[in-house]
């Protein structure tokens, strides 16, 4: 194997950990943020229920509820995170179907622009419910948590989370 090939190996292989590991992230926020949106019963008691049943849930599933939870009605944004989604799934999935005719032809460039697209794309999905999950804590600390025992806690908790969200 000549050393430019495997340094092209090496960074695709870098770039799918990188996609697997800003979606894990992602898949994480959502699972924090989902029990408390768009929600009838919006208890904590019912939000901490709601959450243990999207421990084993898929981006996919997470990214349609997601979407169904809010208030959006563009068909833009819908697709946009479907295709997302699909585009993560072909990656991790099924990247020889998906690269292996390309890299075999030596398009690694094509392979390149299109891995280092769906990261960024993923990298602001991940920056969006982050946030949302800090605001989730946040309304915790301010509103179900004020004047509690718990509330120095959870004051630290969300000043950690905005710094590591800051940086």
């Amino acid at each position: 194997m000549s050393s430019s090939s495997q340094s092209d190996n090496e960074r695709i292989l870098r770039l799918i950990g990188a996609i697997v590991l800003v979606s894990q992230d992602a898949e994480r926020y959502l699972k924090i943020t989902l029990p408390f949106m768009g929600t009838e019963d919006a208890s904590l008691n019912e939000s901490l229920k709601k959450h243990e049943k999207l421990k084993k849930r898929t981006l996919g599933e997470l990214a349609g509820r997601f979407v169904d939870s809010t208030t959006s009605d563009s068909l833009d944004f819908e697709q946009h995170l479907a295709y997302l989604v699909a585009t993560r799934n072909q990656v991790v999935h099924h990247f020889n179907e998906t690269y292996g005719e390309r890299l075999s032809s030596g398009s690694y460039q094509e392979v390149f622009d299109s891995l280092e697209t769906l990261l960024a794309n993923l990298k602001t999905f991940r920056s969006v419910v982050e946030q949302l999950s800090l605001a989730v804590f946040e309304g915790l600390r301010d509103v179900t948590f004020r004047g509690t025992p718990e509330y120095g806690q959870m004051a630290t908790l969300c000043a950690s989370f905005r710094a590591r969200v800051a940086s």
